[in-house]
């Protein structure tokens, strides 16, 4: 019989052993699961700061280029008044 608690012994050992690994695995695919995670948000926020630094860079082009056709049609508008009041 002492033999055989032995063996037994054994066997529960290496199946806690088992359960062990296996929770330490899981903890360290979790932990590399978050770190991860973390890691594609920061480059997620990376991204959306440039495209918001972009968004803003197009929207200032654009509205120069407003002002320039705006300032240009005015004066074309004043060159054309001063024409017909002189005649």
């Amino acid at each position: 019989m002492n033999a055989d608690s032995s063996i037994q012994e054994l066997q529960d050992h290496r199946d806690e052993n088992k359960v062990n690994n296996g929770v330490k695995l899981e903890k360290r695919i979790e932990f590399n699961s978050i770190e991860h995670f973390h890691n594609l948000e920061l480059r997620l926020l990376e991204r959306f700061n440039k495209l918001e630094i972009q968004l803003i860079e197009a929207k200032l082009e654009i509205f120069q280029w407003m002002c320039f056709f705006w300032i240009t049609q005015m004066a074309v508008n004043v060159v054309a008044i001063m024409i017909l009041l002189k005649k």
